[in-house]
């Protein structure tokens, strides 16, 4: 069988397939998920309301939301990944960081997501439809017990399906699974994303049609284009942006400490009752703080608010996102992300206003801003550039949303904070691996017949974490002479090939498991295939 038909037997077909199928279980599931939400999120604001009018069942609700929260906390220690952003976690069960049950975590973010929406909490649904595809794509896998190899990829493919329907935005969905989760350009990983995109894109567009609903993110309509003279509004969207960006990750940073470190032994119930209670006061005050922010946005774009009006909202917002996201409940950080990019957008719009802007561009103020505060926060700027294009109608302005984009993202590099999920990640972590050690071993690995990685190129596999090929010796070939270092990961891997791989790992079992999956055997400490030649293919 030569490589071609090799490649297409043991990449293609299965990779097209499986996450094709994840795709369309993604789309449907997502498209009922999404369309609970919005109603629990439209039944909170009802009963805030209601509440409001009628201080004398105020006891009632804080009963209501203490019980929302002691659920929460319930399934947080169940199952600790659906606590915290959707996104974040789930980059870390793709990257190999986190491991999980695929179903419990699918029941968890489900339920937890809808108690976060029916208490009006900050948060966004399309962090749990990040984590919900790639519970899904674990759940395929097992349904058609796959090669454990493809358990990443066909997860990545339901991570971007997820966030591709959540959103509406398919093209912006495939370049964060390139862009932000994986952090690198591959061929397999944009497969198995354009696949299941395509296929969850089709599958929630026809269920839109069906029930009379849109799937789209925002009716936007396209911008107006700006003049070459107004190039300065892009400079400052882009500074207003990238500040901003700064001192959120920096409030999330202290609060993340604070919470989860500094009063670590004060019980989650106790933690999440009180943000929880606090956002229903705040709800109860100002009607627009509660709820995951999309009606603010959408107000802000169509100058629905006076501007110390939306500067109060900015303080009050950043203030309920950090206590929420710094206690774990569960949520997206995405829609809030964007909450606060047009909120400081809008402020901004009003102070280009103020120097004798025309109004007829205070939407592209407003958006391009978001685009800015969103490429900052993340420090993913296609991905950002993209759903400003495909999500925020700014088709006619990507040269003013590159500049903005530009000055956001060079603060936030010369400040030095780090991305907010990675931010959210690194905490996460710090909480699994608490009483863990890492350790660095060098191992190699001769690649058996039929192995998974046969025919592919290394930067292609997805190898255990913090797991680098040093170097590839040919089958047949001398262990010295024919050593070959793969720095950049363009080595095309053949049965018989040793690996010679260096791995830091907090659990050796789980890492030699992972590299048994791949190359069809135990890897053994370096040097000791040189001891063991029976144990070689050549």
């Amino acid at each position: 069988m030569n490589a071609r038909t090799t490649y297409f037997k043991n990449v293609i077909v299965p990779g097209l397939i499986l996450s094709g199928v994840t795709g369309v279980f993604t789309g449907a599931f997502i498209f009922f998920f999404k369309w609970g939400a919005d109603c629990l999120a439209g039944l909170s604001g009802d009963i805030y309301g209601f509440v409001r009018d009628n201080l004398a069942y105020l006891p009632l609700m804080i009963s209501g939301l203490a019980a929302l929260a002691v659920l929460t906390a319930f399934f947080i220690k169940k199952e600790p990944v659906v606590s915290g952003g959707g996104i974040p976690t789930a980059e870390g069960i793709l990257r190999g960081l986190i491991t999980f049950k695929w179903l419990r975590a699918l029941i968890g973010m489900v339920i937890n997501g809808y108690a976060a929406f029916f208490a009006g909490l900050p948060l966004g649904n399309e962090g749990p439809s990040v984590l919900i595809g790639t519970s899904i794509g674990r759940g395929t896998g097992k349904l058609f017990k796959n090669s454990p190899a493809w358990d990443r990829y066909v997860m990545t493919g339901g991570a971007a399906a997820g966030f591709a329907t959540a959103t509406g935005s398919p093209a912006t969905g495939v370049v964060f699974a390139l862009e932000e989760v994986h952090k690198r350009f591959s061929p397999m990983i944009l497969m198995v994303a354009l696949s299941s995109v395509v296929f969850a894109s089709f599958t929630s567009g026809a269920l839109a049609e069906i029930f009379g609903r849109s799937a789209d993110m925002f009716a936007f309509s396209a911008l107006p284009a700006l003049p070459l003279k107004y190039f300065w509004q892009g400079l400052i969207a882009g500074a207003g942006a990238g500040i901003m960006a700064v001192l959120f990750i920096k409030g999330f940073v202290f609060l993340y400490s604070l919470l989860g470190e500094k009063i670590r032994k004060v019980p989650i119930e106790v933690k999440l009752i009180a943000v929880f209670i606090l956002v229903g006061a705040a709800g109860l005050i100002l009607p627009a703080a509660a709820g995951s922010g999309h009606s603010v946005i959408e107000q802000v774009n169509g100058r629905g608010m006076v501007w110390y009006m939306i500067a109060v909202l900015l303080v009050v917002k950043v203030v309920l996102i950090l206590l929420c996201g710094g206690a774990g409940a569960t949520g997206g950080l995405f829609i809030p992300v964007l909450t606060v990019g047009a909120l400081t957008g809008g402020l901004i719009a009003e102070l280009c206003l103020v120097l004798n802007m025309p109004a007829e561009y205070y939407s592209a103020v407003v958006l391009m801003t978001v685009s800015a505060f969103l490429g900052a926060t993340l420090r993913a700027p296609i991905t950002a550039l993209l759903f400003f294009i495909e999500a925020l109608g700014g088709i006619n302005n990507v040269p003013f949303a590159v500049l903005a984009l530009f000055v956001s993202y060079l603060i936030a590099e010369i400040t030095g904070v780090k991305p907010l999920y990675e931010t959210v990640l690194e905490r996460k972590l710090r909480i699994l691996n608490k009483d863990k050690v890492p350790r660095i071993i060098e191992l190699e690995a001769v690649v058996q017949k039929g192995a998974f990685v046969i025919g592919k190129a290394t930067r292609d596999i997805f190898w255990p974490p913090s797991c680098l090929v040093t170097s590839v010796v040919r089958a047949g070939s001398d262990r010295i002479s024919g050593a070959r270092m793969d720095k950049d990961g363009e080595k095309v891997i053949r049965e018989g090939d040793i690996l010679s791989l260096r791995v830091q790992t907090y659990d050796q079992n789980e890492t030699f498991k992972l590299i048994r999956d791949l190359v069809g055997a135990d890897p053994v400490p370096s040097g000791e295939l040189e001891k063991r030649p029976e144990k070689r293919l050549y």
